[in-house]
């Protein structure tokens, strides 16, 4: 069965994570994926253990897997003349180096797509390669502060949270990017033409806070300009980050509901605004023997979870956002009612009889639990993978399905080098040249 992007070349500038989840998403597809990492070996072969795992770490088991590895010394003349001898069987380039580096190296987009002008090519930076802030260099939590996504929570000293251990904005737009490259490829199906793509950590900060940065000129821009005036101040006259967050949704609460006198929930910790919403139909529960979540977001829902849990809501037919201050206490009490309910049986329990009533449920899992999960199963989510030096390893499969072009396992992530030879010769060199190379350094 032929696979979505069979016959499309992936050349790989790039380290870390972004730039190579995007890669393993297209070789997942199809593509062919050459990883290009210089001889000591790519970023993210340095996160981690190298000795322990003989040369790779767990983000380059993750990150690398169905590529090939060439590696080879961008730095020195010879080694950019190797890669021009293969661009021009080259379909895609994925390049996410510090702003000036790939032109330096010589693999920019006007050196490349001078030598196939139908080269699709990304380049995924901080910040994007224009505006004020184009040279600055960046990291998941860089883009999470200066999005704007870190300061709506905080942490145990209320000062702002960053990511903890999920680089979900380097991810999404490891995603972006591969939807860049497939669309430019349609494109260029069309019309023959090639082009240069740019994604930015700090645009895809912005792009996942969408609903919250909805800003109605003529219902916001007073309150706006309170907020700024807040910020300007707030160090001067030595107010906290959850001081800050709390005026503000204080502020933003009384102008949503102008009669309301209640005042906007803190909770019994600095974590904020994490627990503020006290609405008790869309929350994490313990449970007897874990955490359960219930999302009820409508009328029906609700009514079918206080009927399994046997407990009764006056308020049950009033939506979230239009709670007189009456029906916002009872829904505190009502939290804990149901607090109380859901701790006396297990989640097996609870989520039996919910999912009975139809009403959307399941449980906290841990790392631990999901690889013999039978839905992870179900989805074929966990890949079992080989590298050369280690062995078998299971890693998370492929998020997509496709009902004539199944997504199947490839080959695990390579050790340095693993191709070197192979992609040379491809490109025409002989043994003895590829040997002179090797010797002199250029390659690995």
């Amino acid at each position: 069965m032929k696979s979505i992007l069979e016959g499309i070349t992936v050349l790989e500038f790039a380290e870390y994570i972004a730039g190579p989840y995007c890669g393993f998403l297209l070789s997942d597809l199809g593509a062919r994926v050459i990883k290009v990492e210089p001889p000591d070996g790519a970023e993210e072969r340095r996160l981690g253990n190298r000795e322990r795992y003989r040369g790779n770490t767990r983000p380059s088991l993750a990150f690398n897997r169905g590529k090939e590895s060439l590696a080879v010394d961008l730095r020195r003349p010879e080694g950019r003349e190797l890669i021009y001898r293969l661009i021009p069987g080259v379909d895609v380039v994925i390049q996410n180096f510090v702003p000036g580096v790939a032109t330096k190296l010589g693999i920019d987009y006007a050196s490349l797509s001078a030598k196939n002008p139908r080269l699709v090519f990304l380049s995924s930076t901080a910040f994007g390669e224009v505006g004020p802030l184009q040279k600055r260099k960046g990291f998941d939590i860089i883009a999470h502060a200066a999005a704007g996504i870190m300061a709506n929570y905080a942490d145990e000293l209320g000062a702002p949270r960053g990511p903890g251990a999920l680089n979900y904005v380097d991810i999404s737009t490891a995603v972006f990017n591969a939807l860049g490259i497939v669309s430019a490829l349609y494109h260029r199906l069309q019309t023959g033409e090639g082009q240069k793509l740019e994604t930015s950590l700090f645009g895809t900060g912005l792009a996942l806070q969408q609903q919250l940065l909805v800003n109605i000129a003529r219902l916001d821009g007073a309150r706006q300009e309170r907020e700024l005036e807040l910020l300007r101040t707030a160090r001067h006259d030595d107010k906290t980050h959850t001081q800050v967050i709390d005026e503000i949704m204080e502020a933003r609460l009384r102008e949503d509901m102008p009669t309301t006198t209640r005042p906007v929930e803190v909770p019994d910790c600095l974590h904020r605004p994490t627990d503020r919403q006290v609405y008790p139909y869309y929350r994490v529960y313990p449970t007897a023997d874990g955490y359960l979540c219930v999302a009820a977001l409508n009328r029906s829902l609700r009514e079918k979870l206080c009927h399994v849990l046997g407990v009764t809501d006056p308020h049950v037919d009033i939506d979230l956002g239009n709670a007189s201050d009456e029906a916002y206490f009872a829904q505190k009490a009502m939290m804990k009612t149901i607090e109380e309910r859901l701790s006396q049986h297990s989640n097996d329990h609870w989520m039996e009889r919910l999912e009975a009533a139809g009403v959307p449920c399941g449980p906290v899992s841990y790392g631990a639990n999901l690889y013999e999960d039978p839905q992870v199963k179900a989805l074929d989510m966990m890949w079992r993978l080989e590298n050369q030096e280690l062995g078998a390893y299971d890693t998370v499969g492929h998020p997509i399905r496709f009902s004539k072009t199944r997504v199947t396992p490839g080959k695990g992530a390579p050790t340095l080098g693993q191709d070197t030879d192979a992609l040379l010769a491809e490109a025409g060199l002989g043994k003895d040249e590829i040997r002179r190379y090797r010797e002199a350094g250029v390659v690995k």
